[in-house]
């Protein structure tokens, strides 16, 4: 089974980062507010790359908090 880069003709359009039924005539998603330029083109935001610079960010601030934190006691 091999899937297509482009969507199907028929299929009803989905917003790309909820997945709720668009509107044809709205250019933004009604769930999440999203703008819908480039449609099922547009990169997904959330790949795994970003999500795990996100958490090591996350960690990083939380460390140094806590170093912070222990030298001020």
């Amino acid at each position: 089974m091999t899937t297509s880069a482009q969507p199907d003709a028929g299929a009803t359009p989905t917003c790309v980062l909820c997945g709720a039924v668009l509107v044809s005539s709205s250019i933004r998603c009604q769930a999440c507010g999203m703008y819908q330029q480039l449609g099922a083109r547009r990169p997904n935001p959330f790949t795994r790359a970003s999500l795990w610079a996100l958490a090591a960010l996350l960690a990083g601030v939380y460390v140094v908090a806590l170093i912070i934190v222990s030298l001020a006691r």
